[in-house]
Formats: structure tokens, sequence, C-alpha cells
């Protein structure tokens, strides 16, 4: 249960850490390598949508609950990472963003190391919640999308 606990925290951290980017500007200097990061990010479940049909359907036989909630769980946890990761280099000025991210990314990649074998997954979440831990996962990746609405939308207000 702690896992989840841990898991529940990233979103109320992004959050946190969104408000403070919200009422800044990124670094101009930044621009070229963090609008295609973040295009990237904002279509990497389009992406992982193709990937993972593949595998389920082509290599992967068996345990579909399992591998299916751990796919998205861990995804979800890596595009925390990878936002924060942005966050970061787009904000590299600024030094309480700065930290804060630097801070969200080493707990977010921490969290997706913890998670990634399927075995150990299934032993700290899976077997506690069963297939409910999809709503976890789906919940993450919609506090995601819609915090990193409102910040490239209160971001645009402030140019």
């Amino acid at each position: 249960m702690l896992s989840v606990i841990l898991i529940l925290i990233l979103p109320v951290y992004f959050i946190i850490i969104g408000l403070r980017v919200r009422g800044c500007q990124p670094e101009e200097r930044t621009n070229k390598i963090t609008k295609p990061l973040s295009a990237f990010i904002s279509l990497s479940p389009l992406i992982g949508i193709v990937v993972f049909a593949v595998l389920f359907f082509f290599v992967l036989k068996g345990r579909i609950a399992e591998r299916a909630t751990h796919a998205v769980l861990v995804f979800a946890v890596w595009i925390y990472a990878a936002r924060f990761y942005q966050y970061m280099l787009a904000y590299y000025k600024k030094k309480k963003i700065l930290a804060g991210s630097a801070v969200g990314m080493i707990f977010s990649v921490a969290l997706a190391m913890l998670l990634t074998p399927l075995d150990r997954y299934v032993d700290l979440i899976y077997s506690f919640t069963d297939w409910y831990i999809a709503f976890l996962g789906c919940g993450l990746l919609i506090i995601f999308y819609v915090a990193t609405f409102v910040v490239q939308k209160g971001v645009k207000q402030k140019k």
C-alpha cells in the first residue's frame, strides 16, 4: 500500500510545481529543445497505444490484465518524469522551479524503476488492488494532461 501512496503523491507534487511554472515564462534559449519535447510528450499516449497493442497482440501472452495495468501505470509515471525534465530545461534560471522539478524527476524515475519489473509490480500493487489499479493509472494521465493544459494556458496568457 505504500507504493500506492507514493504514486498518489506524484500528481499532487506535479500540480504544485505546475502552479509555480504557470506564473513564469520559459527561457527563450531553450525553446528549440522544449517545444519538440512538449509535442512528443503530448503525442506519446498515441505512440504508446500502438506499441502496446502490437506487443499485447503478437508478443505477450497471458497475464493480460496485469500487463495492461502495469503498462498504463508505469507509462504515466514516466510521462511525469519527462515533463519534470522539460520544466528543468525551460526554467533553468528559476532556482525554485529547477530544484522542485529535479526532485520530481528523481522521484518519478525512482518510482518507475521500482515498478518496472512486472513481478515486483504484482507483489507491491496488483496483488492488493487487482485490476482496479487501472483507474489510478488513467487518473494519473488525466490529472497530468489537465494540469499541463492549465499551465500552458497560463504561460500563454502571460505573453
